[in-house]
């Protein structure tokens, strides 16, 4: 299974005559929430951590390699390679090298 996503298509749901995507059905004990219960966004960690992978995905692409990611169905483990920017697989590491390098670990 690869995580590669490719270019979407045109979505129909009840034909030419119903153009409209269908309803999910709703429970009579629905909980509701108050706009208070709900936060206004992430909490500071969270965007941290977007930042940081950020950072490290730029510096990678500055030396010109990229992280791809894809699952190996057979043992149902994530395979992690590092390729360049052609998209040729210089070498595979494992997924915990991959999380050290999206903390900002220097690539090895």
């Amino acid at each position: 299974m690869s995580l590669d996503i490719g270019p979407i298509g045109r979505v129909t749901y009840g034909g030419a005559s119903d153009p409209s995507p269908p309803r999910a059905p709703v429970a009579a004990d629905a909980v509701e929430l108050s706009s208070g219960e709900i936060p206004a966004g992430p909490p500071p960690e969270v965007l941290d951590a977007v930042g940081a992978a950020a950072r490290a995905y730029e510096e990678l692409h500055a030396h010109g390699r990229e992280l791809r990611f894809d699952l190996d169905e057979s043992s149902n483990r994530v395979i992690v390679q590092v390729c360049d920017l052609d998209g040729n697989v210089l070498r595979t590491i494992p997924p915990s090298e991959a999380l050290d390098l999206a903390a900002g670990a220097p690539l090895g």
